[in-house]
């Protein structure tokens, strides 16, 4: 397989349980049942990748620094599919560590990274599901950054999955949704294994009287916990929607609604008002924003995305609801994956799909992790979050810019005792980050790329407050030194200070050959 970035930290996936992995192996036989129906269509890459690393502080730790050799042999296969009923991303990788001195860290485990949709009925009914595990550390104020590929401990896990129909109907005019997704999340460390259904429906015709439209909308999610101690957790949102078209471009909308949960140990439960709009000045280009008063007190969404022939930009801001479900998804669910990945240059530097879904996946794999809250957790909290990025894309170069900054409010008590769960011990948390990066191509067959990483955890209780800051600094370069092999020399620098204190380098030599 072609890379033309140095070897990077793959998400690492486990399919440590037999139930993970039977929902891992649907996904990819999914995929492949439709392969023969459109084999031109179905792009499979099946490859090896060795890795020798060395580091001269492998505990991530001040008190006890300790040197070591860590090799890996980790068979991958990435298979793409954008054409036909069924369509969809999947990367796969057997990850095997092993460790010169430090034997008992020795471990292999599946890192997964996939999402799909397959058209059950013509235009009609579809089932979606996505696939997403990791071991990366999963507290944003002690250890190594979120990133970091040599956090392989097992209680690091974390594991995704799920599946749901989505039926698109009409009734006149009106144009209609129905859909239910079942996920199951769980993993390693302080994680409670939790099951959730979510279930919407909504109908809407925004031109139904010339400038003005209605909608309707209703949602539900419950989510259980398998330990038999903790709650199970239920929201309702109903909401009605008056529409107003000023223009081709521009829509208005105001919303009333009603909602109600048990998130604490009172249930919620109030109206919901609010309103916004949606502006698409130019194919290129969308500003969508509303607001509403909710039980928390104000939500709203502010959103920017704009593409030219040689950047992209995204902007988003935010305050909501949300849970580690949402930041621990897959990696193809980020929107600006899709908008990079879909850039018409970029198709023309690389027309070959897989290295450009390589490409891009490189270029954007540091900005997912910053693009999550820096920490996973089992309760569900309000979030307040300001996100921007933008790409330029040269003949030569691929740079990245992004930033993060989130303020996170426990809902509830704390579920679970276990302090490397950040909302065990603290009500709030906050997480700024910064990455740059940037991909240039040295020749047709080499390459050099360069990482800058800045970040910040705080956890906020009445009577303690906690701080971690991170620096990162990632230069490597690699190169094609066949038709089907490529190597890879890159070292890395990263610091932290605060309640997490320590200093690391790291070189790495990889090799890798493609089949």
């Amino acid at each position: 397989m072609l890379r033309l970035e140095p070897m990077r930290s793959v998400e690492p996936i486990a399919a440590a349980q037999a139930g993970g992995g039977l929902k891992v192996l649907a996904l990819v036989g999914a995929l492949m049942a439709t392969g023969n129906a459109g084999a031109q269509a179905l792009q499979i890459r099946p490859s090896i990748d060795t890795r020798l690393t060395y580091s001269d502080n492998i505990n991530a730790s001040s008190d006890n620094e300790k040197s070591d050799w860590v090799a890996e042999i980790a068979p991958s296969i990435v298979m793409l599919r954008e054409e036909g009923r069924f369509t969809g991303r999947l990367q796969a990788t057997l990850r095997n560590v092993i460790h010169a001195r430090e034997g008992d860290r020795d471990t292999s485990f599946v890192a997964l990274d996939g999402n799909g949709q397959l058209e059950a009925v013509r235009n009609r009914l579809f089932i979606d599901m996505d696939a997403a595990t990791s071991r990366n550390n999963t507290t944003g104020l002690s250890g190594r950054a979120s990133s970091d590929f040599l956090s392989t401990d097992s209680s690091n896990e974390t594991r995704q999955f799920s599946i749901g129909p989505r039926l698109l109907f009409r009734l006149g005019d009106a144009e209609g949704a129905a859909s239910h997704r079942r996920t199951w999340f769980d993993g390693g460390g302080a994680l409670l294994q939790r099951n959730v259904g979510d279930s919407q429906i909504g109908l809407s015709d925004p031109t139904a009287f010339g400038r003005f439209g209605w909608g309707l909308s209703y949602g539900r999610t419950d989510t259980s916990y398998d330990d038999g101690l903790t709650n199970d957790v239920t929201e309702e949102i109903s909401r009605a929607t008056l529409y107003l078209n000023v223009s081709r471009k521009l829509r208005l909308h105001g919303v009333v609604g009603y909602e109600q949960n048990d998130y604490s140990v009172n249930e919620e439960h109030g109206r919901i008002a609010g309103g916004g709009f949606d502006w698409h000045p130019s194919e290129r280009t969308l500003i969508a924003a509303s607001a509403e008063d909710r039980f928390f007190g104000r939500s709203y969404s502010l959103q920017l995305n704009h593409r030219r022939p040689r950047s992209v930009w995204d902007v988003s801001w935010s305050r909501d609801v949300t849970s580690s479900l949402d930041s621990q998804s897959s990696f193809f669910n980020d929107p600006a994956f899709r908008q990079l990945y879909d850039n018409p240059l970029l198709e023309l530097i690389f027309p070959d799909p897989v290295d450009r879904f390589n490409a891009v996946r490189g270029s954007r794999q540091e900005w997912s992790g910053a693009n999550a809250h820096g920490f996973v957790t089992n309760n569900y909290f309000v979030s307040r979050t300001l996100r921007g990025s933008f790409s330029l894309i040269g003949a030569r170069n691929v740079l990245t810019f992004a930033l993060q900054r989130s303020d996170n409010s426990r809902l509830g008590d704390p579920l679970v005792t276990d302090p490397r769960d950040d909302f065990a011990e603290f009500d709030d948390v906050e997480t700024d980050s910064a990455i740059l990066s940037l991909n240039h191509r040295l020749t047709s067959n080499a390459s050099l790329n360069a990482t800058l990483t800045r970040s910040r955890s705080i956890g906020h209780a009445t009577d303690e407050e906690d701080e971690t800051r991170r620096t990162m600094l990632s230069v490597g370069v690699s190169r094609r030194l066949g038709a089907y092999t490529n190597a890879a020399l890159a070292y890395r620098y990263q610091r932290a200070d605060g309640s997490s204190d320590f200093t690391e380098n790291v070189l790495t030599a990889s090799l890798g050959m493609q089949f």
